[in-house]
């Protein structure tokens, strides 16, 4: 079959998908999974959203940046966001935002 253009230009969600599960056990971490701090990252990136001036939320990633990512509300959520590096690095296409719920609903799927 032929594939178009804009198939090529789209993230492998079900790779990344499986990336995820294979990294979640961390006997190093917290509690022995990444699970939780995930979770606590795409709640926290989506509660985030502040309606009287249209910022925050999951879109763009923004808690990447100041002030978001100063917020105390999101302390400690820079390792999570660094624990998934590596993906997003392998992964270019995906963007970040849709990586941290990915990242979620798979860290939910382990659990």
């Amino acid at each position: 079959p032929i594939l178009s253009a804009m198939s090529f230009l789209k993230p492998n969600y079900g790779k990344i998908r499986k990336e995820l599960l294979a990294m979640m056990d961390a006997p190093e971490w917290d509690d022995g999974s990444y699970a939780p701090v995930l979770i606590r990252l795409a709640w926290h990136s989506s509660a985030t959203y502040d309606k009287a001036d249209n910022t925050g939320g999951s879109k763009y990633g923004t808690m990447r940046f100041w002030p978001e990512a100063s917020d105390p509300d999101n302390a400690g959520l820079h390792l999570a966001r660094a624990i998934l590096e590596p993906i997003k690095m392998r992964h270019p296409r995906i963007s970040h935002a849709d990586l941290w719920v990915l990242a979620a609903y798979a860290a939910i799927e382990h659990t």
